[in-house]
């Protein structure tokens, strides 16, 4: 079957982790449902695994999910947990375009994810290749909130305000969940709630759907006669009348759209400065989005009763939006702009932090695969045999963390210093002896099950300051 040709299928997907911060943080749940196109179920996925010996954990991000299984040393490898993951989206999804779902994972699982591939040398895309899509249904549910509040019960505080928290709009629907803040739990949750949105706001589903691919937002933000943004940001709603206005040649998931509540007639009288003052992320009269990821936009004439969002007449947007697309000169003039005002960031300085510098070379992705295929007590003798120093890095604490037995007493000793940098140097990833202090503390008021993680986690942590 033509993949391009293929049925879709959706893989809802969440995660369990150590902390918060998407390079130096682990996954040690992953939670998957496979459903068809009508949301009906054909499969699920709930795995779990241990923690490295270099990561430390977050006392809070355990009182939150009570993932104390990860704890013990006869769980799964995260390694292991990995390739499993990998292998069972790729069978899900084989023949199907896959769409993988997530909660506000563009900006942490997604990432996560990729990162946690390249640690264990694995290609880093999935869900966005070999026909797969992305959701993420923050977006969708931004978009119910703004434009069709009345078809899911809305999770509003006496103030007026919106929460975003998925339980929120679990809890305000009815949706009994057992085990909250569990990945597959989490699944549920957004399976659920997409059901509801189908039933009673599907032209929020369609433009979601359409919105996970990038030919698909582009072509929304292109949409006649123009499109609307509806956010929601620390809690209140936002709507934006909005059409495509340019686009960065150099890197073209940027695109420039015009805020038609702007007058675009004075946007020509600009200067080149002046204009590129105008093109921000959001309060001005052009503003930057990312089309590979979700975006909380639709068609104006997917919205029923549009005049009630609009600050200004229906008609006068409908010229304004004519204007600026008929208008290839400040198009032209609006993508050579967001082409030369690109940031230059600093080089990373952390390995975990390489992810994106760069491909493996067509040698590293065939040495990878050996990698994979060797048994643990031969893969010590390919180490030298990556071209990218990252990978060959990257293949030692491999090897290190699953059969230590098998390699040179040098190479034992340099991940060693590793962990012990890990463990007890300052940097972006937590500190133990901090992380201890704060458990301790913490237990001193614990009581019930919160006492019982904590005593857990104490215990786990004090077996990694043995290690120095």
């Amino acid at each position: 079957m033509s993949q391009l040709n293929a049925d879709s299928c959706y893989i809802f997907t969440d995660t369990e982790t150590t902390g918060l911060d998407i390079n130096f943080s682990q996954i040690i749940q992953i939670g998957s449902i496979l459903t068809d196109e009508s949301l009906y179920t054909e499969n699920s996925q709930d795995i779990g695994c241990r923690l490295l010996p270099w990561i430390v954990p977050s006392p809070e991000a355990y009182l939150v999910h009570k993932k104390v299984e990860s704890l013990k040393e006869d769980a799964m490898s995260h390694y292991d947990m990995m390739k499993l993951l990998r292998s069972t989206w790729l069978d899900w999804s084989k023949g199907r375009n896959a769409v993988y779902i997530t909660y506000n994972g563009h900006r942490f699982d997604e990432e996560l994810f990729r990162r946690q591939f390249f640690w264990n040398l694995l290609p880093l895309y999935i869900t966005n290749t070999l026909g797969a899509s992305r959701l993420d249904m923050l977006s969708t549910l931004q978009l119910v909130a703004n434009f069709f509040p009345d078809s899911l019960k809305l999770p509003i505080s006496e103030e007026g305000d919106v929460s975003m928290k998925l339980t929120d709009w679990s809890d305000a629907n009815q949706i009994e969940i057992e085990n909250a803040h569990d990945a597959l739990a989490d699944c549920v949750q957004m399976l659920e709630l997409a059901k509801l949105i189908i039933k009673d706001a599907k032209p929020v589903w369609q433009s979601s759907i359409k919105g996970s691919s990038k030919i698909g937002n582009l072509d929304i933000l292109q949409t006649e006669p123009f499109a609307m943004i509806g956010e929601v940001i620390r809690r209140k709603k936002f709507t934006y009348p909005v059409t495509y206005c340019g686009q960065n040649p150099k890197m073209n998931n940027e695109v420039a759209v015009a805020d038609l509540y702007f007058d675009p007639d004075q946007l020509d009288d600009l200067t080149d400065t002046e204009l590129l003052e105008q093109i921000s992320n959001s309060g001005t009269a052009i503003r930057k989005v990312r089309i590979n990821k979700s975006l909380p936009v639709m068609p104006s004439d997917h919205i029923p009763n549009i005049d009630v969002y609009l600050d200004i007449p229906y008609e006068q947007l409908v010229e304004r939006a004519q204007k600026i697309k008929n208008n290839t000169k400040l198009q032209t003039r609006v993508s050579e702009l967001l082409a030369s005002n690109q940031i230059n960031y600093p080089p990373p300085k952390h390995l975990e932090q390489t992810v994106y510098s760069g491909f493996p070379s067509d040698a590293d992705d065939l040495w990878m695969e050996r990698f994979h295929t060797l048994p643990w007590e031969e893969r010590s003798k390919v180490l030298d045999g990556f071209e990218d120093s990252r990978y060959k890095e990257l293949a030692e604490r491999l090897v290190c963390s699953n059969n230590p037995e098998s390699v040179s007493s040098q190479t034992l000793e340099k991940y060693h210093n590793f962990i012990n940098q890990r463990l007890y140097d300052k940097g972006p990833w937590p500190s133990l002896d901090k992380t201890l202090d704060k458990t301790r503390s913490m237990l001193l008021e614990a009581s019930g099950e919160k006492k019982a993680i904590l005593e857990q986690l104490e215990k786990s942590l004090e077996l990694k300051s043995d290690f120095k």
